[in-house]
């Protein structure tokens, strides 16, 4: 029989573009097929077997040993096909794939095994006696060779179906090493730490250490923080101040709500314990330092002092040193309530009072100084930092806007100071932030020293008002005049009203 060179050929180089073509598309349209140079040598082998039976009997003599081989890698790439397209789940990655990276390497070993026997059986012409005796004394001579890799191998096996972590899951191994789980393999389970190192940790470590299992963040976990606090506070004022910092923390979730109980009487202090929940799982030392941060903002505006152990030393400075640090407060306090336009037309002995008057307030970056829409009656002129005012828009469905950014200097609060009128903006503190409040009652003793001081106050909000509003932008001359005459008797009149001057 003649042999058709010409014909076996062409198919051969048909099959070969056809099948790496194939191979370019599952490259890219297939993220989890990762075959390279395996693919290419079934290729070849493919391609042989099919190429010599198209040709004469002369060439029908092809090696047993290249067609088991070819069995062999088919095994090989039809799985791995089969991974890529199924078993990885590629139409949600988010969701992760149906069978673990470990049971998906496990059931191609036992494939690979099965055809392996099929094929040696069948294809190879040898006995199975033979072979199971082989393999036998072959699998003692590996399993005393490899005893540590067999252990972790079956470890992770054990692991892998007992799914105590999962990837995503944050560790604890030991109370020591704090992680997160990227995948697992035959022999150890990858781990990244908050520092971005990597660990290999062996399956066999794993399966005899101590793990606590934080979880991925979808379900909250309780974070434990204690505070020793002074005997002199009722405990119900401490819970709620602490109730209300641990609330503000970022990454405090609504429920499982704080919790705050009067744990022990210690000798230098009440300790109370704190269960406060998130999903910050990937970072707790940061959420702890957050909810701590709020904890001594929130102790510092109430006036409750942080005990420190065994005994409180008070230390006094020098009476100069302590004179000089005050008065320089005073002076900067002085300083900025008259830059306060409402304040301009008091005289600077009267401002000086003021501002003598006023409490520091010191406040955490994203806390809340005032909400819009609270009953509010203080003033607050900004010593340090700045404040983000915001505002919540309607038409979008009470999503709040930016409308400014105050800095040191800036006030805000004044129609609440003086009339007693709702918050109109909600009010942030910016990284670290320090104010000076003026309350209604530090203001009320000024007034009833000095009535006339409340008509210079309405007539400063009248011109404040007459300034800043959109509406007087057109009035001229005696419209004008008689406008702001009219708000400021109003105004005269809401501050008698809410100071109850006569």
């Amino acid at each position: 029989m003649t042999t058709n060179w010409p014909e076996a050929l062409g198919i051969a180089a048909g099959l070969i573009v056809a099948l790496e073509v194939l191979y370019l598309v599952f490259r890219k349209r297939v993220p989890g097929f990762r075959l390279r140079l395996l693919y290419h040598v079934w290729v070849i082998n493919l391609v042989g077997l099919l190429v010599l039976g198209q040709l004469g009997e002369e060439y029908q003599r092809f090696p047993q040993v290249a067609a088991a081989s070819a069995v062999l890698l088919s095994t090989l790439v039809l799985f791995a096909l089969l991974d890529a397209l199924i078993l990885q789940r590629p139409w949600n990655s988010e969701a992760g794939p149906i069978v673990p990276k470990l049971a998906r390497d496990v059931l191609r070993l036992v494939l690979l095994l099965a055809v392996g026997l099929y094929a040696a059986t069948v294809i190879l012409n040898q006995p199975i006696g033979a072979l199971l005796v082989s393999s036998t004394v072959l699998s003692a001579v590996i399993g005393l060779a490899l005893q540590d890799t067999l252990k972790n191998i079956f470890s992770g096996m054990a692991l892998d179906l007992e799914k105590p972590f999962k990837p995503g899951d944050w560790l604890m191994i030991d109370s020591q090493t704090r992680a997160r789980v990227i995948d697992m393999s035959w022999r150890s389970t990858h781990l990244r730490t908050q520092e971005g190192l990597d660990i290999y940790e062996p399956n066999a470590n794993l399966s005899v250490s101590r793990v606590v299992n934080y979880g991925s963040g979808e379900q909250p976990i309780a974070v434990e923080i204690r505070v020793g606090l002074p005997y002199g506070v009722p405990p119900a004022e401490i819970k709620e101040a602490l109730t209300e910092a641990a609330n503000s923390a970022p990454g405090t979730v609504d429920r499982p709500p704080v919790r705050v109980m009067l744990e022990s009487f210690d000798d230098h202090a009440i300790t109370y314990f704190m269960r406060v929940w998130t999903r910050r799982v990937a970072n707790l030392t940061r959420f702890r330092d957050g909810v701590n941060s709020r904890i001594w903002y929130q102790l510092k505006r109430r006036n409750i002092e942080i005990p420190f152990p065994i005994r409180t030393i008070h230390m006094h400075e020098a009476p100069d040193m302590e004179m000089h640090r005050r008065s320089k407060a005073e002076r900067k306090a002085t300083e900025l309530f008259s830059q306060v336009d409402i304040f301009q037309g008091l005289g600077q002995e009267i401002v000086g009072l003021l501002a003598a008057a006023a409490q520091r307030r010191l406040f955490d970056g994203g806390e809340i100084l005032v909400n819009e829409g609270d009953d509010g009656d203080s003033l607050f002129v900004i010593e340090r930092g700045s404040v983000r005012v915001t505002k919540a828009d309607r038409e979008q469905d009470g999503k709040s806007v930016d409308l400014a950014v105050l800095e040191e200097g800036a006030f805000f609060g004044e129609m609440s100071l003086l009339t007693g009128e709702p918050r109109s903006a909600t009010v942030l503190a910016g990284e670290h932030c320090g104010v000076l409040m003026l309350g209604k009652k530090a203001l009320a003793s000024t007034l009833e020293a000095d009535p006339h001081i409340a008509e210079e106050l309405s007539r400063a909000l009248a011109f404040r008002r007459q300034d800043t509003s959109e509406t007087l932008e057109d009035r001229r001359g005696r419209a004008a005049a008689e406008a702001r005459i009219e708000d400021e008797q109003t105004f005269l009149r809401r501050i008698r009203t809410f100071f109850s001057l006569s």
